[in-house]
This record gives structure tokens, C-alpha cells and sequence, in this order.
């Protein structure tokens, strides 16, 4: 590939492990992510893999959630030096070192913005990163979300439990960055994932709004919206995941099943997507305020056949009768990048439903599933949609039929 560091917006990049490509044309990565899946999939699929491009290529991901950590140093201080705190991503291939991060050009639009006044708050009040083997400090992570129709963004500071006065933070998040949802998040345990035990609002609205307009086949649009609450899934490229569920879309209008079981289902986007094409769709999503916002977003939308199930995937499959899921269902599988559970493939195959549509955002994964689906399925379709510029990821899209 071609490489020409002027076309690398970030001043991080070849430092920070988030974006590889930044200096690569974009014409190029799609190149290269294609022919990559090529080889990849070779075993399975001989034809040239389409890649759709990201209609943005620019703070495109509408989530982030950078981390407050202790500063390395190349030689180590004394056991009793004060360590700093940093608040950014990884180190490229080092995931044990943190950076000082100012700009992200892929995140939300103003994000830089806020990490420089968060950065400010924290140094002036001497509040630090918690730390996992001393046991102090209390700011752990960043997570910042947007709505790209609807200009709605949240920001959560996620902490270590103890007394904290966020006033300050309110008011910087809401003026640096127009933030008009501020949450506080308690997390306590070990893992080390922006995530909140409890949750309280500190400012604003409990959720942001953000709408999708999807191909609906016939040249129009099916406008869903969506409330995003705090620790909710949503697919982080909203623009281009527009195309994708319009592909979904298109798949399931051709295999015209009665009803579909939409596993891995998030806030619906997939199921709402393909609603009124079915009979029925049953949603699993083990995030209860994923399944939560469903419902709500369901009833906004005015659709009334969704059934929202809070579960684990594999779990809710080894639950099902000893016949199987509802007869000519299809099943569309959108896992996360730990990919399927081995009881649920195992399950899958026992029930071996006329028609798979799979969802991957691990395809190295999904090639290796595909030994053991191949057993029973052939692949009717093999696609790709870009939903990370500047990475090595891809969403990849296939469709299974049973032989």
C-alpha cells in the first residue's frame, strides 16, 4: 500500500493503537481489507468480496471511551514517586502502556475538546487515576457518546466509589463539549472495561436520541429512532450502518421468512430494520438496558411485533424446545468480536434453521465458524461494510442456506 504521512490528520498517529491507517489513501484500505477477506475466506468463497465504504472517513464513531491511567516511564521512578495521570488510549502494540491523548479524529466531533478541559479539571484538583494495585486514586474512563442526526451527546465519567464533587465536571462537559446528558458511573471491579455497576445523572437528559435512515428496497428510507441509554449498544458508525441493515434488509425481503429470531440484538436497529417484512421477530440481547431501550424505541416507532428477550444468546438457544425455533425462521446472528459461544453454534446446528444471516465484526473468526457451519450450510453471499476507517476492522456479511 501507499503511504503518505501528510494524509494522517492525528498528531498521535504511529503511537496511539487505535488507528494503523491514517497515512494509507482510503481507496487503498478498502483495497486491502477486500483482499485480505479474499484470502481470508478462500476456502469457502472464490469471488471478489465487495467492500462498501464509510460514507464518513472523519469522527465517523458516535463512541469513545478513553481511560485515565497512571503514566509510564521508560526507566521506572522510585516506589514513592507520584505518577501522574493520563487520561487517552494504548500505546500502538502495547496495551499495558497508556498516552496522553489530545485529538482523536474519529470520535465524537468535540471530543479533543473535552479531554483537554477534563485533563485541566482533574490536574488543578489533584484527583487521580484509580489504580488497581495501590488502591487509590478514582477516575477510570472517559465514555463519551453522540447522536449524529440528532446533536444530542453524553458524557460519562466512570469512577472508583468514594466522594468525588462533579460540579466542575458538570459544567465543563456542558460548556466545552454542549453535553446534554452527565452521567457518574461506579464501577468497582478488576476488569478493566468502561463499564458502571450504578449509574446516576448528574445533568440533562437520562438518554440521547439518534435516527437511522435505512434503505427500504423500493428507492425510499425507513426512518427508525433510537434512544441511547448510557451502557446500551449501538453500532458505532451510524452512517454507514445505515447500509449495512439496508443489506440485511435486502436479504430478508429475498428469503421472505415468516419470522426472524434476531440474536446478539441490541437496541433493535437489526430487528426494526426488518420488522414489517415478518411476521414476528423475537430480539435477544444480554445487556438489559440494550433490551430496555428496545422496548421504548419499539413503541416510538410504532411497531408492535418485536419481542425483546433479556438473555444471553447461548443460554436462551439451549433453553428453546427439543424441535427447535419457529418453523422457516430465519436466525440473524450479530455477536461481539468474542464471536459465538460454543453452545450456541452447537445448538444452531441442532436446530439448523433453513437460513443463517451472520453479522461479524471478527471475520478472522467467523472463517474459523465456518468449518463447522459449512458441515450443514453453504454461503450464498459474501460482503463487507467499512464501519472503521483508519483500522484493519470490517463488518463482513454473509448469508447461510442449509444444502
Amino acid at each position: 500500500m501507499t503511504t503518505d504521512h501528510s494524509l494522517a490528520r492525528c498528531p498521535h498517529f504511529g503511537d496511539c493503537g487505535g488507528c494503523k491507517s491514517q497515512d494509507v489513501p482510503y481507496e487503498e484500505q478498502i483495497a486491502a481489507k477486500s483482499t485480505a477477506l479474499g484470502e481470508l475466506f478462500a476456502d469457502f468463497w472464490t469471488d471478489p468480496i465487495p467492500v462498501a465504504p464509510s460514507p464518513d472517513l472523519w469522527h465517523y464513531r458516535n463512541k469513545i471511551d478513553p481511560a485515565f491511567s497512571r503514566m509510564r516511564y521508560p526507566e521506572p521512578p522510585p516506589a514513592d514517586f507520584v505518577r501522574e495521570t493520563v487520561l487517552g488510549y494504548k500505546k500502538k502494540g502495547q496495551w499495558y502502556w497508556p498516552l496522553d491523548i489530545d485529538e482523536c479524529h474519529i470520535g465524537p466531533e468535540g471530543a479533543s475538546a473535552l479531554f483537554q478541559a477534563t485533563r485541566a479539571w482533574y490536574q488543578e484538583k489533584g484527583i487521580r487515576a484509580w489504580d488497581n494495585r495501590s488502591k487509590d486514586g478514582i477516575l477510570r474512563y472517559l465514555l463519551v457518546r453522540d447522536g449524529k442526526r440528532s446533536g444530542k451527546k453524553m458524557v460519562v465519567l466512570i469512577t472508583h466509589e468514594g466522594e468525588l464533587d462533579c460540579v466542575p465536571f458538570v459544567e465543563l462537559a456542558q460548556s466545552v463539549y454542549g453535553a446534554t446528558s452527565v452521567y457518574r458511573g461506579i464501577f468497582t471491579g478488576r476488569s478493566d472495561v468502561a463499564t458502571a455497576e450504578r449509574l446516576e445523572l448528574l445533568a440533562g437528559d437520562p438518554y440521547i436520541t439518534e435516527t437511522l435512515h435505512v434503505p427500504d428496497g423500493d428507492g425510499g428510507i425507513r426512518a427508525l429512532d433510537f434512544r441511547i441509554s448510557p451502557l446500551s449498544f449501538f453500532q458505532t458508525n451510524p452512517m454507514a450502518t445505515e447500509h449495512l441493515y439496508g443489506a440485511i434488509r435486502a436479504h430478508v425481503r429475498e428469503l421472505e421468512p415468516p419470522s426472524l429470531y434476531d440474536l446478539y440484538g441490541g437496541a433493535g436497529g437489526i430487528a426494526f430494520s426488518c420488522s414489517d417484512l415478518v411476521e414476528k421477530v423475537w430480539s435477544v440481547e444480554e445487556v438489559e438496558p440494550a433490551t430496555e431501550d428496545g422496548r421504548y424505541n419499539a413503541e416510538v416507532n410504532g411497531i408492535s411485533n418485536v419481542e425483546f428477550i433479556t438473555a444471553k444468546t447461548e443460554t436462551y438457544l439451549v433453553n428453546q424446545r427439543p424441535d427447535g425455533l419457529a418453523e422457516g425462521a430465519t436466525v440473524i446472528l450479530d455477536p461481539p468480536r468474542s464471536a459465538l459461544h460454543p453452545k450456541a453454534i452447537k445448538r444452531l446446528m441442532e436446530f439448523q434453521p433453513e437460513n443463517i444471516i451472520y453479522v461479524s465484526c471478527n471475520p478472522k473468526l467467523l472463517a474459523r465458524e465456518l468449518v463447522i457451519l459449512s458441515e450443514v450450510y453453504d454461503l450464498a453471499s459474501l460482503e463487507a461494510f467499512d464501519l472503521f476507517p483508519h483500522t484493519p476492522h470490517v463488518e463482513a456479511l454473509t448469508v447461510l442456506r442449509k444444502r
